[in-house]
């Protein structure tokens, strides 16, 4: 067998092996055994630093050091047995890396490519049953028989859900078929994108071709990611949502209620304000783009900016905020991640106001009896 050495040499350096251990370490390869004055002469360095380096390779489960016997040897342990050593070590790093590289070992980010249309049907169906919190749905009008019952479902058990159907030249949708589909549906007579995004972490998207049959070059992705979610859903409230025409908006909750996804009370909110109703919020809340914590601040709402709701009244299109009076001062809160803002929320608690006539003490000092 032929032994390419200067790549042996080569290599042994991308392990930390300076050019005298190299020098060394070959050496008692080559002889397999040695005392160290007949090692450092074949090496070229000096028995001080054979002596000097002994220990080194010791540690590193190369050598086995005979000190028992006068003069002391040095013997090269079984090449086998040192590269199973390093290999071992190199997992063990690789699992280390990996630990920093991801330190949450809680985050879930997965992605899946889908290429049968009935998978897409169900894996959407699937979506929507787990959905806590929100569901933003943008999908072909003709799709959405097969998405009836979980959607309802999803409305019925206070899920925030957007349901925007688009035609993409079908025949006009019936309205009738659309009521009851989602906290707000809209429709769109042009072509949108096939969107699904769920609790800000989940969700699916494809050309609208693929689960309309008339492509089969296409293919969806289904996946898991906090980060890709959330600007999916910026982009479908912010470029398509306003564009469609309101067909169908749900019954706010009962109140008082407390949410944990501010788009959701701000539905609640604009819907008991557009029939003339004053409520009262308690937020948890903290300056935007901000570590500091949250504290817990209590008013009435005096404005609400939101496009959910027609007639809008935001100036930028994923603007959704309300202004809260706690009788010192007011503020402005957004969402998590707020830009626009000076407040963000956490979570909301909002109660109508029997007597639009107390003054803001009283109506704090009721809202906190009311969520004791």
């Amino acid at each position: 067998m032929t032994i390419d050495e200067p790549t042996v040499r080569e290599r042994l350096k991308t392990f930390g092996f300076s050019d005298k251990e190299v020098d060394t370490y070959v050496a008692l390869l080559e002889r397999g055994e040695a005392k160290a004055s007949d090692l450092a002469q074949r090496a070229g360095v000096s028995k001080r630093y054979v002596y000097n380096v002994l220990g080194e390779f010791e540690d590193r489960g190369l050598v086995e050091v005979n000190d028992h016997e006068t003069p002391t040897t040095i013997r090269a342990v079984d090449p086998a047995v040192v590269v199973r050593k390093l290999s071992n070590q190199l997992s063990s790093l690789e699992t280390q890396l990996e630990a920093i590289h991801n330190p949450d070992p809680g985050e879930d980010r997965r992605y899946e490519v889908i290429k049968s249309k009935s998978t897409v049907k169900k894996r959407i169906a699937s979506l929507v049953q787990q959905a806590e919190n929100e569901v933003n749905v943008s999908v072909p009008a003709s799709l959405l028989p097969d998405l009836a019952s979980e959607l309802a479902a999803a409305v019925d058990r206070g899920v925030l859900t957007l349901v925007l159907a688009n035609g993409h030249g079908d025949d006009a949708v019936s309205e009738s078929a659309l009521q009851g589909l989602g906290s707000v549906v809209r429709y769109w007579a042009d072509g949108g994108p096939m969107l699904v995004c769920v609790d800000r972490t989940h969700g699916l998207f494809s050309p609208p071709e693929f689960v309309m049959g008339r492509g089969s070059n296409h293919q969806a992705i289904s996946f898991t990611e906090d980060r890709l979610s959330p600007a999916l859903v910026g982009s479908f409230l912010g470029n398509y949502w306003p564009l469609a025409e309101e067909i169908y908006l749900h019954e706010p909750d009962e109140l008082p209620a407390t949410y944990d996804r501010f788009r959701h009370a701000i539905f609640a909110a604009t819907r008991y304000q557009k029939r003339g109703y004053t409520l009262v919020a308690e937020v948890e809340l903290r300056p935007a783009d901000s570590n500091e914590a949250f504290e817990t601040r209590s008013g009435t709402i005096t404005d609400i900016t939101q496009g959910l709701v027609k007639p809008t009244t935001n100036s930028i299109p994923i603007e959704n905020s309300f202004t809260v009076d706690d009788g010192t001062e007011r503020l402005t809160v957004g969402g998590p991640g707020a830009i626009v803002e000076p407040y963000e929320a956490r979570r909301v608690t909002l109660d109508v106001v029997e007597s639009s006539g107390q003054s803001v003490p009283e109506l704090i000092a009721r809202s906190d009896a009311l969520n004791r």
